[in-house]
């Protein structure tokens, strides 16, 4: 029988450390004692406190990411037997979503850093490590990529990505493994396509096959959402393939320029997105958990890959250039359009908003990217590019959204503190005078946002006034999802509300000439926006995944 080269050289050599030896990848079960020697039982953190964060996570976070780990453990007492990796993953992103766990989170955070650096040359692995890695990799922005890449590592060396034909055949066992490589394809895919790097999971017949993963009698609503994404993540992935690569020189910016030929292109990823929309929507189902989140998640993300591939349209296009061509424009104003209805559905849809703290950081980074591309078009494009963007409507948009990020905060060591920061940070450079957020915010208890370097200057204009009398959280649930019912009222109502008559803030017909009331430019002698100022808002080590996307997005 043939092996694979490895095989050989070991025959040759007999040196186990050069094997991969599948028998020993799986680390040595627990003793049948039911005693476990982990961190918990060493007393970094109580059990009591350990069981309440898990009992937390599965109600919560569980479902957000579509882990199912009570398909896999029925228990804390099994999840612990089987990998304090992925107890100290669990606790740790849940501790990060509890106002008043900072130091519980510290502890947590300690002790999965020195487990995942001790996994980093251990030859036992086990699938729930592997679980772990990638829970983690969601939800802990200042360690995202490395963990996802250590992820996919060990998951191909347990096989994972040969399980698909035998889940087929109707073997559960296999069928929860080709889920979990599912799960790291889009790991991979929100951590690469997003941030203009080539992923590392190629297109198996898995991956293009995965309708027929639904067809097992395993399959159930957690399959539908993975999948979705999957199959989003592929449209995404050609898009990259098709654009991603640049004429030389490479140093001439023009070379990023997409020709009128591509536009065609354009057209059809922009038709494959909207069929996606429609097939997944109709798959997707409330959850006792997260209410509509799942089928609301679907709009969201097409929102999201139209941004993403909209914006191409613009990308090295010269402000010298003047106008755009009208079908140029065309693309430039469907991207506005997008990352608008990104804002607006978050501020606007209920479950979104009490979603938002606990969805992964593509979400988060997404949101950053919307609102940066619109401060960017409003600042620098709209007027030299002959775009039709209403500068006020965006500053009362992204006011909004600051607002709701602030009120949603639960740590300073979450990313959206850190987004919300920088954004507050970029509107007051680029010249908005603090109006509809400072003012909603008086009525609206949140975290005061400090600066995370020491840079007092960095929150002027963005939330002054944060909290009358006090400086904490506001009231939360639990799990601190969202702000409660004043805070919410105070981000879409109050000063923060457009001008009666005003809504869409865009026309990608209408004229520059058209007459009307003169309203009131909040951009009007503002600062530049450029990539300097992109990295004072957002180059801290923090919000190091932002500061990725954005250059990545907006090398143009």
């Amino acid at each position: 029988m043939v092996e694979e080269p490895m095989g050989s050289l070991y025959e040759v050599t007999r040196l186990r450390n050069i094997r991969s030896n599948r028998a020993k990848m799986v680390r040595p079960a627990a003793d049948d004692t039911g005693e476990v020697n982990d961190f918990i039982s060493r007393g970094v953190i109580s059990e009591v406190e350990a069981a309440e964060l898990y009992r937390s996570f599965h109600t919560s976070l569980n479902h957000y990411l579509w882990v199912g780990l009570e398909q896999t453990h029925p228990s804390f007492a099994t999840v612990r037997k089987s990998s304090e990796l992925l107890t100290a993953t669990i606790l740790t992103v849940t501790a990060l979503h509890i106002p008043t766990s900072a130091e519980t989170f510290d502890k947590c955070y300690k002790e999965f850093l020195t487990l995942v650096s001790s996994s980093m040359f251990s030859r036992y692995h086990s699938i729930d490590d592997v679980r772990a890695l990638c829970i983690a990799a969601f939800w802990l922005s200042e360690v995202s990529w490395k963990l996802s890449g250590h992820a996919i590592r060990i998951g191909t060396e347990l096989n994972l990505h040969q399980s698909f034909c035998k889940a087929l055949e109707g073997d559960r066992e296999h069928f929860l493994r080709a889920r979990l490589w599912y799960m790291l394809y889009v790991c991979d895919h929100h951590f690469s396509i997003a941030y203009g790097r080539p992923p590392m999971i190629a297109e198996s017949l898995q991956i293009r096959e995965h309708e027929l993963f639904l067809q097992s009698p395993f399959a159930d609503a957690i399959d539908r959402r993975i999948l979705s994404q999957v199959a989003l993540m592929q449209i995404l992935t050609r898009v990259y393939d098709r654009f991603a690569e640049r004429k030389l020189p490479h140093q001439d910016p023009s070379s990023a320029i997409l020709a009128d030929g591509d536009f065609a292109d354009l057209r059809n990823f922009n038709l494959e997105i909207d069929q996606w929309r429609m097939l997944w929507h109709a798959r997707q189902e409330n959850n006792s958990f997260i209410g509509s989140f799942p089928p609301k998640g679907i709009i969201l993300y097409s929102y999201f890959a139209k941004l993403q591939l909209n914006s191409l349209a613009v990308r090295g296009v010269s402000l010298s250039q003047g106008r755009l061509s009208t079908e140029r424009k065309e693309f430039a104003n469907m991207a506005i359009s997008a990352a608008a209805s990104i804002l607006t559905f978050v501020l606007e849809e209920e479950d979104m908003r009490r979603a938002l703290v606990g969805t992964p950081l593509y979400v988060h980074t997404m949101i950053a990217f919307a609102s940066v591309f619109l401060m960017k078009v409003a600042t620098r494009w709209n007027r030299i590019m002959g775009l039709n963007v209403e500068s006020h409507y965006v500053s009362h948009l992204l006011e909004r959204m600051i607002v709701l990020l602030q009120s949603s905060v639960t740590s300073d060591r979450h990313l959206l503190y850190h987004i919300a920061f920088g954004l507050g940070k970029m509107l007051a450079k680029v010249g908005l005078k603090p109006s509809a957020a400072s003012s909603s915010s008086s009525a609206a208890k949140k975290m005061s946002l400090k600066p995370p370097d020491g840079d007092e200057t960095a929150v002027r204009g963005c939330n002054e006034e944060v909290s009358p009398g006090q400086d904490s959280v506001i009231s939360y649930g639990h799990m601190g999802y969202g702000p409660n019912a004043l805070a919410e009222n105070a981000a879409l109502a109050g000063d923060a509300v457009l001008p009666a008559g005003e809504g869409m803030g865009w026309d990608p017909y209408a004229s520059n000439g058209d007459a009307g009331v003169a309203r009131p430019n909040y951009f009007d002698g503002a600062t530049v926006m450029n990539d300097s100022l992109i990295y004072e808002a957002f180059g801290g080590e923090s919000a190091n995944d932002v500061y990725n996307l954005l250059t990545s997005q907006f090398s143009y």
